[in-house]
């Protein structure tokens, strides 16, 4: 295995990075960066944080150095959270996200019912799900983000890229809660029209009695309109623990065979192989901390839990992984995640091989 830095910078926390192989091979890595000591939470690193935003850079020489860090999008009172890429057919790229509000006391009523009160007394609830567009291969993006109807819940989070099916429906995972309430449902919503509108919600999972949270589901395309989706499981503030997968054979509208899998940690990345094997890579958020990974040959209905993969194992504390992979032309995987040392978050990467016969 090929570690190697992608983006560091000490004055800033730099998480939550996704990739996407772009047509003449390069690799676009998107990522929320903050100013390091000016989040509100009165910690110097947060993931709520008003000064977060949205930056790329790219490899053209299979993930081993990285160039050219930009800025694709900063709103003024927001900050971004969680971006994930995806390439469509038509040669657009789509980034979407969501975002956190934070206002004083005074301007409480600015939200649509406040989640959280900060140390310093603000308040701050999230926003989303939004998308921005590239038509031109990523030199320029959207000015104004598009939001996604989150119906049937007034906001929603998403950590996975917007999956294209083969008829052109765009699925973007979401979740979310309702009012007051600490649990989350998975779900997608669907566009039809190369993600101008969305709606037709999808439940992917929701436990009936509340007793357990479906969060941050990453969708992966089996083919002939069935689809997979693994989802991070657990209790707000009490903790999370083993992945969960469902099925779809209908292009997402109706899902089943909710299951727990053997695979713990979160939240998860799923890409379908050269070979049809599908590979999750997820965060190891307990000691020892780092980022593994395991392999479905039965399209995600089993998992070789018994060859789990550790990518890292060499952490500093549980804030880091939302892995995202891609393979390369010549069989090479590389994984992007971030990873931390004292007060520094980061962005590392992993070039790899699947040993022969695993």
């Amino acid at each position: 295995m090929e570690h190697v830095i992608i983006y560091r910078n000490d004055r800033s926390y730099s998480a939550f990075p996704d990739l996407v192989l772009l047509d003449d091979a390069r690799i676009k890595v998107v990522f929320r960066e903050a100013d390091l000591g000016k989040d509100l939470l009165g910690r110097g690193y947060d993931h709520l944080d008003k000064s977060s935003r949205i930056a790329s850079l790219v490899s053209a020489d299979g993930g081993r150095t990285w160039t050219g860090h930009r800025v694709l999008y900063n709103s003024d009172d927001c900050g971004e959270q969680d971006p994930s890429i995806a390439r469509l057919r038509d040669g657009r790229l789509l980034i979407n996200f969501f975002r956190w509000r934070v206002v004083p006391p005074e301007q409480k009523d600015r939200l649509f019912y406040p989640a959280l009160q900060l140390k310093n007394g603000y308040w701050a609830d999230f926003e989303g799900p939004f998308v921005i567009a590239s038509s031109d291969g990523g030199a320029t993006w959207d000015t104004e983000p598009l939001a996604v109807d989150p119906a049937p819940l007034p906001r929603a989070g998403c950590s996975d890229a917007v999956l294209e099916l083969e008829d052109g429906t765009l699925l973007l995972p979401a979740y979310g809660g309702d009012p007051g309430s600490t649990f989350s449902r998975a779900y997608v919503i669907r566009s039809r029209d190369g993600g101008c509108t969305w709606g037709a919600p999808a439940i992917i999972a929701r436990h009936p009695e509340e007793r357990l949270s479906f969060e941050e589901p990453a969708l992966c395309n089996l083919g002939g309109g069935r689809l997979l989706a693994v989802m991070r499981s657990g209790v707000y503030r009490v903790g999370y623990e083993y992945l969960y997968r469902a099925f779809s054979d209908d292009a997402g509208l109706t899902w089943h065979s909710l299951e727990q899998t053997p695979m713990w940690g979160h939240p998860a990345h799923l890409l379908r192989l050269s070979d049809g094997r599908i590979l999750c890579t997820y965060g190891y958020r307990r000691e020892p901390f780092g980022v593994r990974a395991c392999l479905s040959a039965d399209a995600g209905r089993t998992w070789d839990i018994a060859h789990e993969i550790v990518l890292r194992s060499d952490g500093a504390d549980r804030d880091l992984g939302y892995p995202s992979s891609v393979q390369l032309p010549g069989g090479d995987i590389f994984t992007a995640y971030y990873f931390n040392q004292g007060d520094t978050r980061y962005i590392v990467g992993t070039r790899w091989r699947l040993a022969v016969g695993v």
